[in-house]
């Protein structure tokens, strides 16, 4: 057992009208996971409620302005300095167009398939295995 601090991560599953995942791909110079697969999202700031930080770091990451509906799951990583519990959600799109930021260097939408067949971040990676396998679908 390790005695490093936890530290707060939200992710968010959005889908396309056809019912695909947007994933984006982490850039080969990030500290963790480098050119690895990731659903959006990132760290809390202080003084931020998760879905308020959910909606910037979709907004930074993305160019969306989103709504959240529901909790999705959890998944685990550890880094150098934190054990991180990544907190996914489901939501949807309000406005936007797609444009990703520097932090990654490519996007897709993708069906479960052609998911599972990507190399994914680690945490993502345990969270496909855990809650994926079934499918998630789109919330109403």
């Amino acid at each position: 057992m390790t005695g490093k601090p936890f530290a707060l991560c939200v992710r968010l599953i959005l889908f396309d009208n056809q019912g695909h995942i947007l994933v984006l791909k982490r850039s080969s110079s990030s500290k963790t996971n480098p050119a690895k697969w990731e659903l959006p999202g990132g760290k809390i700031d202080a003084g931020e409620t998760f879905d308020e930080a959910l909606k910037r770091e979709i907004l930074e990451e993305t160019g969306f302005t989103v709504v959240v509906h529901s909790a999705a799951g959890t998944a685990m990583q550890e880094t150098e300095d934190f054990r991180v519990v990544h907190l996914v959600m489901i939501g949807s799109i309000l406005s936007g167009g797609l444009s990703i930021s520097k932090e990654h260097t490519e996007y897709r939408w993708v069906g479960l398939p052609e998911l599972a067949s990507l190399e994914k971040a680690d945490w993502f990676s345990e969270y496909f295995n855990m809650y994926m396998g079934g499918g998630v679908k789109p919330s109403e």
